[in-house]
């Protein structure tokens, strides 16, 4: 009987459980529930003797398992109530998860509650087999290889292993896979179907059901790679880290050096970079501080390559700072984490020779980070710089609770000028225990301020003159001058209410992960205010006792705005009270589908990346999309007016910004366009690249 590794690694994890878990008693079970289900094969018959394992949903930790019975049927008892992810492992085939999915991560979950059986009916796919010989350079077979099939689009693993003579079958679900193997016994290099040490150049084999994909395989020979390093004064550099990958960012091997600062290791025949770790220095074969620049190493089946390098010497940098609008020096600043102290100048010493990044920061707060790039390094020498950083305002007040008048600490801030409005990655600056809070820089302007408390016993606001609000258009406005410290009114935090309720499709059906706010927030950073369960139920937590706008986004429908709006201005707001939860179901639907292409002036399409639709009025997301091959489709609720921002790639060179119309005179202008209140339209954007 043939065992996948990923079944293997189940079994024994199901006998450890078996044998640590204790048994329940009475009135546990009282407070567990079950998970019940009927598994059926890919032809509609029972499947029987197959090992079912639940997970907890958040962790994938293994939680129980059993097997179903000749009529397919199993049942998990003693599980506490919560959410969970149910696998099916039939032997000599690969597992998969519920519903029908290959991986864990998109198993649909299921609910249990205490005294009740949660339902988890299921079918296994149909499968097709991966089959064919492994032979090495000579033509003999390769016996007792691992064979691994990556599904490309899922991420899911099967395999298998070659027999005596080389050859190998192994049931893998219908999908797109890329193949590999280990040929280098003890090495954990990989080879990619055909020949190939870079994933990206392998071959992509399409698996049908129920039919056999014959690949067979030659295994590379190996060669071998060998060196010394020593360090800058010519001594053997002893137990040094040497990393070894392919050019194109391929596995390779990874050693040390022994006591004479000599390494060696066999590796498939390829083009290499050699990286060398010593202590807190790192570097490039040959001298080189990057890998960008570093000298390729070549590699060829049974033929010694052998290489030498030293650690390269060290210098130093002297750093001033001065003020880049009046020229006058700074006298307290940071450079690569060393201060100054009042004196004015920080030496970095121990740096190697070649080009360096500087980081400057200065403690007050009242100028901008900088980092200077390309500074030269030369061994036993010091180099001369002088950083010119750009002075900013910052903002300060006080956080208190509205009630008591008692000061707030842990309140973070977030500020933003009009239109661009959102929900952060992180927290900002926040309060100390006295409820001060400073933020900044900031270039003059106009801002209003946005409180997050991290005590959940407070909610989030617009801050006021007086008090909090949830809309943005009700909030105070600082004004700050650069190179001086503005003060924002007094932040009066209110206790915390929720909203809470289920999003549905338009024909009224769950739309689970789906993204619930008060802020849209930059695609691709993965904030996110709330998130459906596999109900479509959601809950936004810590809002202050004001009425606010909701908006709910998920893929292949148009975000929404609270009143079935299409922007956070013209939206219904929801009232929140303090300790209560407001009900705002929403229904959502496809909107309008706005279709186009993101091209060079020459027609070139560009490869990848966000393209995102904005409101004109708001600065608001109001539909995203990854882009690929230079066209796009949004789904956006109308009407409304929008304008395009992007973040995309042509090839390795990246492109951001608003999208420009090239105007009758030559300029070029911020493009604004009308989204109607259904139908679909096209918008050809056209994007300079110098």
């Amino acid at each position: 009987m043939q065992l996948f590794p990923a079944r293997r690694a189940l079994l024994a994890g199901a006998v450890v459980a078996a044998l640590v878990l204790p048994g329940a008693t009475p009135a546990q079970a009282a407070a567990t529930g079950a998970v019940s289900g009927h598994l059926s094969t890919s032809t509609g018959a029972a499947a029987a003797e197959v090992l079912v394992q639940v997970y907890e949903s958040e962790s994938y930790n293994y939680v129980s398992n059993a097997s179903t019975d000749a009529d397919g049927n199993y049942t998990i008892a003693g599980l506490p109530a919560g959410s969970y992810k149910v696998g099916y492992f039939p032997l000599e085939q690969p597992g998969q998860y519920y519903r029908q999915q290959a991986t864990i991560w998109n198993a649909d979950s299921v609910s249990v509650t205490a005294g009740g059986t949660a339902k988890a009916d299921d079918q296994l796919l149909a499968v097709g087999t991966f089959t064919g010989q492994i032979v090495n350079t000579a033509g003999d077979p390769m016996p007792n290889l691992s064979i691994n099939a990556r599904e490309v689009d899922t991420g899911a693993v099967t395999g298998g292993q070659t027999d005596d003579q080389g050859r190998y079958t192994f049931a893998t679900q219908p999908g797109r896979y890329q193949l590999s193997l280990q040929p280098i016994a003890g090495i954990d290099q990989v080879q990619y179907v055909p020949g190939k040490l870079d994933q990206d150049s392998a071959t992509v084999f399409q698996v049908k059901a129920d039919e056999a994909t014959v690949v067979n395989e030659t295994a590379l020979s190996a060669g071998t790679l060998s060196g010394r390093f020593t360090t800058a004064a010519g001594a053997p550099l002893a137990n040094a880290q040497v990393s070894i990958n392919t050019a194109g960012g391929g596995s390779g091997a990874y050693t040390e050096t022994d006591a004479n600062g000599e390494f060696t290791t066999q590796l498939l025949p390829a083009s290499y970079l050699v990286g060398l770790y010593a202590g807190d220095r790192q570097q490039y074969y040959r001298g080189k501080l990057t890998s960008e620049e570093a000298d390729r190493v070549e590699v060829r089946a049974g033929e010694q390559t052998r290489i030498t390098d030293s650690l390269l010497g060290t210098g130093s940098v002297t750093v001033s700072a001065v003020d880049s609008v009046s020229g006058a020096p700074i006298a307290d600043f940071c450079a690569q984490s060393v201060c100054s102290n009042g004196t004015g100048t920080v030496t970095i010493t121990g740096l190697p020779q070649g080009s360096h990044t500087i980081y400057l920061d200065v403690p007050d707060r009242l100028h901008f980070n900088r980092e200077v790039t390309g500074v030269r390094v030369k061994a036993n020498r010091d180099t001369k710089l002088t950083a010119k950083m750009q002075p900013g305002a910052l903002i300060s007040t006080t956080v208190v609770d509205r009630q008591s008048g008692a000061p707030v600490a842990d309140v973070c801030l977030d500020t933003f000028l009009p239109k661009q409005a959102k929900l952060a990655d992180s927290y900002g600056d926040c309060s100390d225990r006295t409820g001060k809070i400073t933020v900044g820089p900031f270039t003059a302007g106009n801002y209003k301020l946005f409180a997050v408390p991290r005590d959940s016993n407070y909610g989030r606001q617009w801050v006021g003159v007086n008090g909090g609000s949830g809309d943005e258009r009700e909030a105070a406005v600082v004004t700050v001058t650069v190179g001086q410290i503005a003060t924002g009114p007094q932040i009066r935090l209110d206790r915390a209410g929720r909203v809470t309720g289920t999003v549905t499709d338009p024909a009224g059906k769950p739309v689970p992960n789906a993204d619930v706010s008060v802020l849209t927030a930059h695609p691709g950073v993965g904030a996110q205010d709330a998130i459906t369960d596999e109900h479509g139920v959601y809950t936004l937590e810590r809002l202050g006792p004001y009425a606010w706008p909701v908006v709910v986004g998920a893929n292949q429908y148009a975000s929404v705005w609270s009143g079935d709006k299409p922007t956070r201005f013209t939206a219904t707001p929801v009232p929140v009270t303090v300790g209560a939860a407001t009900t705002h179901n929403v229904r959502l639907d496809q909107g309008v589908e706005l279709t186009g292409t993101f091209r060079t002036p020459d027609g070139t399409p560009f490869t990848s990346g966000f393209v995102i639709a904005r409101n004109v009025d708001t600065g608001d997301i109001a539909g995203n999309v990854w882009m690929t091959d230079g066209r796009f489709s949004i789904r956006v609720k109308g009407p409304q007016r929008i304008f395009f921002t992007y973040n995309v790639s042509l090839g390795e060179k990246q492109f951001d910004g608003r999208y420009l119309a090239t105007q009758p005179d030559g300029t070029r202008k911020l493009a604004r366009f009308t989204v109607p209140a259904s139908g679909s339209m096209t918008v050809d954007l056209v994007v300079p690249t110098s």
